[in-house]
């Protein structure tokens, strides 16, 4: 993306901003490097990472809020500083994920910067690397970033393609942010008029095209199960490691491969009746070009847990997640997200204010959390070191203590697993179970 410096956030993305006061949200992109002997030092890789960082425009920005929430919160100019780099150390990768997960709790203060990094110590057991490890771990607030958008940057950060010095930004004065509020006020209540106008139109369509069958309705939520609780501060992380061609033949593509073997190891897992099903929420990028930093839309998915065969389960995977799809690509869809453009800040952020993150649902969109990122070759270099694997965390919410982060990069795959014990029980049962999936 451009420099976004001195510009007003989306309506989504200050809807994130402003959401994350509530339920933490802060995503955690691994990245592991093989450390040879003629690689360098981590004080050396450090001073390397912090000088990238400075020259990596969205790495360069933070939030600073209008007056009253006339208008959305804007991106201004931040200094990359030496306090957003962590260091780390751990006695092996499994004392390393018991670190991150500690650190899970110190969640990012947009308004400061939109990013740290945490570099561990190398470590010698480090799955699939023989010798010692590097580990990088960057954290990025959600507001900032999607997925597929923290990916890209982390891999401008730790690439080794030449990078340019910023030009310099534009400055931010709030009392001019008010002033643009004010003056744009008429116009903003003339777009969401015609905005409003537009979306029941399509809504109507949308209404006409479901009863055509030609898009399907959104399904109605699943049963409560037993990791559908509220969290408690602790985090519990695992990964398994595969490859592509692994999850490919089990389902067809990475993503339904691992949402396969993940239906599979958590049916049984927590003894769900066939009754009651089982269902995950995904993510699903939105049609067109990037217009906001969260670029995605959520949707629930049934995992067919019933099905025994595993190919004919897989296709009707693929059938749920190709019409989750669908219903974001409807004009419907898209006339509501323009009308939700239009809306006043200050009206999105007392809707935000009135949430209750204790309220239990009578039904999910998903039991547990899967989000598939393919995060490119494998051609990332770090301190002489190259790239061997990357792994992602989904942060928890309210009423899902599971989450799995599906990430590939070159050919290897990690299936990653983040849980509360509040919802999830012996999470190393959990992760032998997946594993087992992968091989049977």
């Amino acid at each position: 993306m451009e420099h976004p410096t001195a510009g007003a956030m989306t309506a989504t993305d200050a809807q994130a901003y402003w959401m994350s006061g509530t339920i933490p949200s802060d995503q955690f992109l691994l990245y592991c490097f093989d450390h040879g002997p003629d690689a360098a030092s981590l004080d050396e890789i450090g001073r390397d990472l912090m000088r990238r960082a400075a020259m990596v425009a969205d790495l360069s920005i933070r939030v600073a809020e209008v007056p009253l929430s006339l208008d959305f919160p804007y991106w201004v100019p931040a200094v990359v500083s030496t306090r957003q780099l962590r260091r780390h150390h751990a006695d092996g990768w499994d004392d390393c994920l018991v670190v991150l997960g500690e650190q899970m709790a110190d969640q990012i203060d947009l308004t400061d910067h939109g990013w740290r990094l945490h570099l561990f110590s190398p470590i010698a057991d480090a799955p699939g690397i023989e010798g010692p490890a590097v580990v990088a771990v960057l954290q990025i607030a959600h507001a900032l970033a999607d997925g597929g958008l923290a990916s890209d940057i982390a891999r401008r950060l730790l690439g080794s393609e030449p990078l340019a010095a910023l030009p310099d930004p534009d400055a931010f004065w709030p009392a001019a942010a008010v002033a643009r509020a004010v003056v744009s006020a008429p116009v903003r209540v003339g777009r969401l008029t015609l905005a409003a106008v537009g979306a029941h139109r399509a809504h109507r369509q949308r209404e006409r095209d479901i009863a055509a069958g030609r898009v399907s309705a959104a399904p109605a939520g699943g049963s409560l199960l037993a990791v559908n609780t509220r969290p408690d501060h602790r985090r519990e992380l695992r990964t398994v490691h595969t490859d592509r061609d692994t999850l490919r033949a089990i389902g067809g593509s990475v993503t339904l491969g691992a949402l396969v073997v993940i239906s599979e190891a958590l049916a049984e897992h927590l003894e769900v009746e066939p009754s009651v099903g089982l269902r995950a929420e995904i993510t699903v990028a939105k049609p067109g070009v990037r217009t906001a930093r969260n670029h995605f839309r959520n949707a629930g998915i049934g995992l067919w847990i019933t099905e025994p065969d595993r190919a004919v389960r897989a296709r009707h995977i693929a059938d749920e997640v190709a019409a989750a799809v669908a219903r974001a690509a409807h004009p419907a869809t898209v006339a509501e997200a323009a009308a939700m453009a239009s809306v006043p800040a200050a009206l999105i952020r007392w809707g935000v204010s009135g949430f209750d993150a204790d309220v239990v649902p009578d039904t999910m969109t998903g039991n547990v959390v899967v989000s598939s990122v393919d995060r490119g070759a494998a051609d990332l270099v770090l301190g002489g070191g190259r790239v061997v694997f990357t792994a992602g965390f989904p942060a928890l919410s309210p009423m899902q203590t599971l989450t799995h982060g599906v990430h590939g990069i070159g050919d290897r795959v990690v299936i990653s697993i983040c849980s509360s014990p509040t919802g999830l029980t012996d999470v190393d049962a959990y992760r032998a179970r997946l594993a087992a999936r992968l091989i049977t």
